[in-house]
């Protein structure tokens, strides 16, 4: 089933694809399905058979078919069925209608659909079918997942400064050693791409203090530091990772749907940490 607002329905082009109320039927093994950029960030999936005069920017051997009726005109405004105008809901809305009781469901996976369409002279008809209808591919919003899923952190060491042995209440430094400051991209389908672009480093130092947060640091200085109270017994386990902050494109443009990640974290990458205690002794 569509999910998107906007996807109310698989196209399906032909008399042979769409049933009059007391027949039986289902979605052709034949058809050619693709998703169509039809303009206004909308996408609609058209199905057609090999041989068919084509939908509006659907595929047609030899190129592309202008719309054989008028869809300037909402709501017929979704697909053709010959020089008609229609739109509809595959699957519809409401699965037990009056206008189909007594018909037979023709298998387990048909499911009921519906079309409304206005003829050239104005006037309109109706119909309620059984449908089947072939794998629809991802919606939208299923791509954005797909390329949120192809998002690839990279590969880094979390790396401090003193090196070897650092002190108590001396600054330790904190860098991503290995990490860049360029955008991720993962690619999904239907010309859909997630970016992410480095918001910030997130350090857990180990001693019991909690995690802290710092710029994007890939080299090492002193943007991001910790200091130590206490000496470690015998070293502190620390860890650390990067943050991205995500967006989603569609052919180069914004793509704002609902419930998108906004951010993406790598897994933690760990160091141990030795910490010493520097004492002083005075004598007369």
């Amino acid at each position: 089933m569509l999910t998107h607002p906007r996807l109310r329905g698989m196209l399906i082009v032909g008399a042979a694809a769409l049933l009059a109320v007391g027949s039986v039927g289902s979605a052709s093994a034949d058809l050619v399905c693709e998703w169509v950029d039809v303009g206004e960030d909308e996408l609609r999936y058209v199905c057609t058979e090999p041989g068919s005069p084509g939908t509006p920017g659907g595929p047609r051997p030899g190129g592309t078919a202008p719309p054989p009726c008028d869809l300037t005109q909402s709501p017929y405004n979704e697909f053709c069925e010959g020089t008609s105008a229609c739109w509809g809901n595959n699957p519809a809305a409401v699965q037990e209608p009056r206008e189909l009781e007594g018909v037979p469901q023709p298998s387990e996976d048909a499911h009921v659909a519906y079309k409304s369409c206005r003829r050239e002279d104005g006037s309109t008809y109706d119909e309620w079918y059984w449908a089947t209808e072939p794998n629809p591919g991802p919606t939208p919003a299923e791509a954005a997942a797909q390329a949120f899923g192809q998002l690839a952190t990279p590969a880094f060491q979390a790396s401090f400064n003193p090196e070897t042995r650092t002190l108590v209440n001396l600054d330790t430094w904190w860098w991503a050693e290995g990490a860049t400051t360029g955008e991720i991209v993962g690619t999904g389908a239907l010309g859909v791409r997630a970016v992410g672009t480095p918001d910030r480093i997130e350090v857990d130092p180990g001693d019991g203090t909690g995690t802290f947060t710092c710029d994007f640091v890939t080299t090492q200085s002193d943007a991001c530091s910790h200091v130590y109270r206490r000496a470690s017994r015998p070293t502190y386990d620390a860890q650390m990772r990067l943050v991205y902050t995500v967006r989603f494109e569609r052919n180069g443009n914004p793509m704002d749907l609902p419930g998108l990640p906004t951010q993406l974290e790598s897994p933690w990458v760990g160091t141990v940490v030795d910490v010493d205690e520097v004492q002083s002794i005075v004598r007369p």
